[in-house]
């Protein structure tokens, strides 16, 4: 019951996870650097190098890789760990 549970309703959390984590991308740009930059907002999908952030020049740009990094850190395993347990609950069934 619970594995039918999980693979319902699996792709409808991953889904939700995607969004939140979208919005949350969008209103740290918006609120950190006042400007809508596409660019940047698909390049933070990937994690930003500790040598980039200290070569940046531009102090909230600095910021908004800092905190896009640990969002990344937050989001990427929480995503893993429902697709892990989804593709498992798939393979028993």
């Amino acid at each position: 019951m619970i594995k039918d549970l999980i693979i319902k309703y699996s792709p409808a959390i991953i889904a939700l996870l995607v969004i939140l984590f979208t919005i949350v991308k969008v209103s740290i740009i918006s609120v950190k650097l006042n400007k809508n930059y596409f660019r940047l907002f698909f390049s933070s999908f990937t994690f930003v190098n500790k040598v980039a952030i200290r070569n940046t020049f531009h102090e909230q740009l600095k910021s908004y890789y800092i905190k896009s990094n640990k969002i990344n850190m937050v989001f990427y395993p929480i995503i893993a760990a429902v697709i892990a347990v989804y593709i498992l609950m798939k393979v028993i069934n």
